[in-house]
């Protein structure tokens, strides 16, 4: 068995420190047998159009002749979730799982360009094209209608556990928070009640994070601000500490269970899942990071000044600023003001007072119509 790992940004990124291209995946499937079974475990954020297109190709024509089976490992996001979905387009039957912490995006594709309203217009229609592109796979896999789909994606949608296989992507589910009730019968040690009320507790906070995501989507720097709202508004319970429940004691004794569960007592009882919520916010921001730094890029070299792109990365300012823009907008004039002054440089101009020097009459004379048909003089000419 061939075990692929697409762990990072998609496409090749000087900004993200974990990133995978089409050769990456090559290299791991190198030696591959004939019907040998390949598994592939994503969590990306997403990345390059281009890129992610064509290694869901290639994990897509292996799905033609090997068995393919995908696994979701936190998350699958914008191209992300392309690539998850390469092996249900042959067969609907291979394996897509997600489990209870996994998380799916779906939204539309977006660039940066600068130029006029028809520039504007062509890359609107262009990227309009590779929504399409994009939402057919999603659509054709989970069974909806493309307008369905497409609504979803105008909205930048987040799917979370469950939601996933209810849409149709996935058709397998891992319930990781999955317990035996039976351990809080009767004769159960207080270590076993206590587990299963941890597990519990998990599975709220799985919830939790749902009510946080509007948060998360917006400022990922208030996402835990809001956790801790989404926390006490679902009610999550801090399992007891007491000894007593250790000792097989009641559950709900000294009143413990009426605590709401905080982001200290979460990162206490369960780091690995407070590691997972901290990893979103991080994602999020460094997605966020490395768009505002290529906008910027992008404009100091369409307006000529890298010099005020670097300025205004270091200072963190967003390349939307309206300062920001008018900048470029300043140093694109510079740029144009000084090719113009350039090209109206006549050259030396001799009068004939120099020693030896001849009249360059028609240098001259041509100067000075050029000068004078500047001004508003109703259309006439030096000749004239």
């Amino acid at each position: 068995m061939k075990e692929i790992l697409i762990d990072g940004v998609i496409g090749y990124s000087w900004y993200y420190e974990k990133s995978v291209t089409l050769k990456d995946v090559k290299k791991q499937l190198e030696g591959l047998k004939k019907d040998e079974e390949i598994k592939v475990t994503i969590n990306s954020p997403g990345g390059s159009v281009y890129e992610g297109i064509t290694i869901f190709n290639l994990i897509r024509d292996y799905a033609k002749t090997n068995p393919v089976s995908i696994r979701i490992n936190c998350i699958a996001m914008s191209m992300g979730s392309y690539i998850a979905l390469s092996a249900r387009t042959v067969n609907r039957d291979l394996k897509l799982t997600a489990s209870e912490n996994s998380i799916f995006m779906i939204h539309n594709p977006w660039g940066v360009t600068i130029g006029d309203y028809h520039v504007m217009r062509k890359e609107a229609d262009y990227l309009e094209k590779l929504s399409a592109l994009y939402g057919s796979a999603h659509a054709s896999v989970a069974q909806k209608t493309d307008k369905e789909i497409r609504a979803a994606m105008d909205e930048e949608t987040y799917y979370v556990g469950k939601e996933i296989q209810e849409m149709g992507w996935a058709n397998d589910f891992e319930d990781i928070s999955q317990t035996d009730t039976a351990a809080v019968a009767s004769g159960s040690t207080g270590e076993e009640k206590r587990n299963v009320l941890i597990a519990k507790a998990q599975h709220e906070v799985e919830h939790a994070k749902k009510i946080a995501r509007a948060a998360y989507e917006k400022d990922p720097g208030a996402y835990f601000e809001e956790f801790e709202k989404a926390v006490a508004f679902c009610n999550v319970s801090k399992p007891p500490i007491a000894d007593n429940a250790k000792t097989g004691g009641e559950i709900n004794s000294g009143g413990s269970m009426d605590k709401p569960l905080t982001l200290e007592d979460l990162k206490a009882q369960n780091k690995p899942l407070y590691d997972a919520i901290f990893a979103l916010g991080e994602t999020a921001g460094i997605e966020k990071e490395r768009a505002r730094v290529n906008a910027h890029l992008l404009l100091g070299e369409k307006s000529g000044s890298l010099t005020v792109a670097a300025k205004h990365i270091k200072a963190g300012v967003s390349a939307a600023d309206e300062t920001a823009q008018a900048e470029y907008y300043a140093a694109k004039l510079d740029g144009a003001h000084l090719a113009a002054r350039t090209a109206d440089n006549v050259g030396d101009i001799k009068t004939g007072g120099e020693k030896g020097a001849t009249m360059d009459d028609a240098k001259l004379e041509a100067a000075f119509s050029n000068g004078f048909n500047g001004r508003d003089t109703g259309g006439k000419t030096w000749a004239e």
